[in-house]
């Protein structure tokens, strides 16, 4: 990168740190003027608890646990929403049985179902998981058709005339046409099952960042309130920048960068 693109950059940088630092400032002008009653916690007072509870391990293991959980319903998802849209995208009357109902429940946000999976699997891991793969489902779904019903239809033809097999046709055609849009479907099913899980954490959990905040509320600690939403936030950010290096990686031929 050259001195342009290296100025360039660090100015960008400069950009999106402004808004924060500014954020910071008021909150700590604020808390100094006693804005929030005392109940607020200053910007100090923030630093001691995650100190505090990085000494105690106590924020480690909500966020191991966190972690573990979203892992877990990913995979789960991914593997059952990619196979399926093959299917509805290569089937036509397939995908006329089930896209309809499918189409009716991917109108109904995770959250909603959090009272169902109580009653019916209880308290226990497996409601989270249920939320967890509810959640990334149907964005990996929807982008795995999208990304198989745009192939264009001259590629179906070769693939035909070398007399591919299925798992051929899948491996050499199928997976790498449609991996721009199957890429993104797994990025925003990992987005949206993150924010679920903390939803289901609040409600049905014992453990995890979300139990760590409502607990928090409990006991009227915003201070840790505060660092449980934060750590939420930087989570979250690192699984987006995560996938965007594996796509940029994954896609290098687009852009033909791959052997620079």
């Amino acid at each position: 990168m050259d001195k342009g693109g290296r100025t360039q950059k660090f100015q960008g940088f400069l950009r999106g740190i402004a808004l924060p630092l500014l954020a910071l400032i008021c909150w700590g002008l604020a808390t100094t003027q006693g804005f929030g009653g005392g109940i607020l916690p200053t910007p100090k007072d923030v630093v001691t608890a995650f100190g505090r509870l990085l000494a105690t391990k106590e924020l480690q293991t909500h966020i191991q646990i966190s972690l573990f959980r979203i892992g877990q319903g990913f995979f789960l998802a991914t593997g059952l929403a990619i196979p399926i849209g093959i299917l509805v995208a290569s089937f036509p009357r397939f995908g006329q049985t089930v896209l309809p109902t499918l189409e009716f429940l991917r109108q109904i946000p995770p959250v909603a179902w959090i009272p169902v999976f109580i009653l019916v699997l209880g308290i226990g891991e497996a409601t989270k998981l249920a939320v967890i793969i509810y959640a990334a489902f149907f964005p990996i779904l929807v982008n795995t058709i999208l990304g198989m019903t745009q192939i264009d239809h001259r590629f179906w033809e070769v693939a035909r005339l070398l007399q591919f097999s299925r798992r051929e046709t899948l491996r050499e055609l199928i997976l790498p046409a449609a991996a721009p849009s199957l890429i993104a479907g797994l990025r925003l099913g990992l987005s949206n099952s993150w924010r679920a899980l903390v939803a289901a954490e609040m409600l049905a959990a014992f453990s995890g960042l979300g139990y760590m905040i409502m607990a928090a509320r409990s006991l009227v600690r915003m201070d840790e309130m505060f660092i449980g939403i934060a750590v939420i936030g930087v989570l979250g950010l690192l699984f987006d920048w995560g996938w965007k290096v594996l796509e940029k990686h994954l896609l290098c031929w687009q852009n033909r960068s791959c052997d620079r």
